[in-house]
């Protein structure tokens, strides 16, 4: 009796196991099915209907571009000649006519033929109405330069903009309904009918100076070792930003695979440190409280205890540049004149400033620890050498709206264009720093050529060998070999009446003793380690006054398809923003 019960509970067992695992089977086999023939990739991708406008430089060169892509797929079980579809097939694609059938004959329920083809083939394979065969279109964001002008431009994720231009005129490339609050916010005419326009944005990069201010800050990095820098170059006169350069780089076309390090836009993420630079507006501060007082009919000033003087560097500075002695100013004075050009206050800008470095709360900029954006320091530097004025630092030039007629351009009523200076002020502060400052020997004929002063900030031995903080006297501190944070430098081309202003700034790795001190023994007295060559300086301003060319007539219809038809995005959602940079 046991043996037969036992038999048969085995028997019970085993014929419930295979019914199990007969299930299991299928169940296994149905999810392979739907794997191998799942449509997500067909339906997920579908075109807008209103495509993002495109961004262009000053020239109409494509920055960001967006485009369609074809591509076939067929679903082997509707198809009725396989064969005969492979001969007509390989006639439009070029492909073998074996690999087609082979697609065409299998036993999978969807299978891809062609991605990204273009649209001449993609019209001929429609037109043949085989059945089985169907058709995806997609629309694309492409960004022909890869990592030039990264940063200005930004990138796109889902029709969305990330970072940069994209970012900032997000409603304008998409063609969003605009409200006028928004528009004033764009800096444009709140009378202006743009809602639901899809826009193409020109700016007023040129990809020329883009490329060489890229190519020059990586030269730097190199020289130097240092980890991240920055270059920024706008007109002296109007503010247009004309190249903008961030290190380390990034391809906005594969930006998930990026550091935010990367992706961050150092000319407003990363403090900087005036140092000595610090000087050239403490004497800008002197010269106008004189040339004030002198206007004034009556003064009712009192006196003040004047500020003191930064102690510039001493440390290796027989092989920097050489501050001259300013005169003192007023220390309430010299606040206010710090609130005149804009220290206390957002730049005015079409640069996204979210990630922007938070200034400190003091306005001395003669504070050893005083930082600042680059963006900030140019911007008012540029105040000082255009003989007062300030000016917006901008990227947009002009939007095209789809269907319009005339581009729109961006307004700066919001930015007081008045001179804020005494008149005299930038003139005489050129002269000091070309005669003072620079050493230059004539001050009319000096000041024709370009004028850069540059600053570093080193750091304390306390820092530099782990010790306690002591005081040091400037004899003491010269016998130690310090290490460099960070290396400044503002420019102005020519040195009156400047075309154009520039900023480049360096920061250091906390050992930075094996490249940057060699290159200093090198070079001995003269050396500058930011100064750009004659020829960079002759080649930026050349192309700088060089007049933009209009767009013909159907330049908008002809250009916005073809600049990357074969480009094939990446898969997006492999992204990790806070992984490794490939540089």
């Amino acid at each position: 009796m046991r043996f037969l019960l036992l038999t048969l509970a085995l028997i019970l067992g085993s014929g419930a196991f295979l019914f199990h695992y007969a299930k299991l089977d299928t169940f296994a086999k149905i999810l392979i099915w739907l794997k191998e023939n799942k449509p997500a990739d067909v339906t997920a991708s579908t075109p807008s209907a209103t495509p993002r406008g495109n961004i262009y430089d000053r020239n109409f060169r494509p920055l960001a571009a967006t485009y369609k892509s074809y591509s076939i797929y067929a679903r082997p079980l509707e198809m009725e000649d396989p064969a005969a579809a492979a001969a007509l097939l390989e006639q439009i694609l070029g492909f073998e006519q074996k690999n087609i059938l082979a697609s065409l004959r299998s036993e999978r329920g969807f299978v891809w033929i062609a991605k990204g083809i273009d649209q001449d083939q993609a019209e001929g394979i429609k037109n043949l109405n085989i059945k089985g065969l169907h058709q995806v279109v997609e629309t694309k964001r492409f960004y022909p330069n890869y990592e030039t002008a990264a940063h200005a431009v930004g990138f796109v994720e889902d029709d969305q903009g990330l970072d940069g231009i994209e970012f900032h005129y997000n409603s304008l490339l998409r063609g969003d309904e605009i409200s006028k609050a928004e528009l004033k916010a764009l800096n444009m005419d709140t009378g202006t009918e743009i809602g639901q326009i899809a826009a193409h944005l020109v700016l007023n990069l040129d990809l020329l100076i883009q490329s060489k201010i890229e190519g020059y800050l990586t030269e730097r990095i190199k020289l130097t070792g240092a980890t991240s820098g920055s270059v920024l170059l706008m007109d002296a006169n109007t503010g247009e930003i004309l190249g903008m350069a961030s290190f380390p780089a990034f391809n906005p076309n594969r930006y998930w695979e990026f550091s935010s390090t990367a992706l961050n836009n150092h000319v407003v993420s990363e403090p900087v440190y005036p140092g000595e630079l610090a000087l050239i507006f403490q004497q800008a501060a002197a010269i106008n409280f004189k040339n004030e007082r002198k206007s004034l009919v009556s003064d009712g000033l009192t006196a003040a205890e004047p500020i003191p003087i930064i102690e510039p560097e001493v440390l290796k500075r027989r092989k920097l540049f050489v501050a001259p002695k300013i005169d003192t100013v007023d220390p309430e004075y010299f606040v206010r004149f710090a609130k005149l050009l804009g220290f206390n206050q957002k730049p005015v800008t079409d640069i996204p400033l979210k990630n922007e470095i938070s200034g400190t709360s003091s306005l001395l900029l003669t504070d050893p620890f005083y930082q600042v954006s680059a963006l900030r320091l140019l911007t008012s530097f540029t105040a000082l050498v255009n003989n007062g004025r300030i000016v917006k630092p901008h990227l947009l030039n002009k939007a095209y709206p789809r269907e319009k007629t005339s581009p729109v351009e961006p307004i700066l009523t919001n930015v007081e264009q008045n001179y804020i200076l005494h008149p005299d002020t930038g003139s005489e502060l050129i002269d000091f720093l070309a005669v003072k400052w620079l050493k230059m020997n004539s001050r009319n004929n000096g000041t024709k050529d370009p004028m850069f002063f540059e600053a570093h900030r080193f750091a304390s031995p306390a820092v530099n060998y782990g010790q306690a903080p002591v005081h040091t006297g400037a004899v003491e501190l010269a016998k130690h070999d310090p290490r460099i944070l960070q290396s400044v430098m503002l420019g102005s081309i020519p040195g009156r009446d400047p075309k154009l202003t520039m900023i480049a700034v360096l920061s250091y790795p906390e050992n930075n003793d094996d490249i940057y001190p060699d290159a200093l023994e090198s070079f001995g007295n003269k050396f500058s380690l930011l100064k750009p060559n004659k020829d960079m300086i002759q080649k930026l301003l050349y192309v700088a006054e060089q007049t933009p060319p209009l767009p013909s007539p159907d330049f908008w219809i002809n250009s916005s398809s073809s600049v990357a038809k074969n480009f094939e995005t990446p898969d997006p959602g492999k992204k990790d923003l806070v992984g490794s940079a490939a540089d």
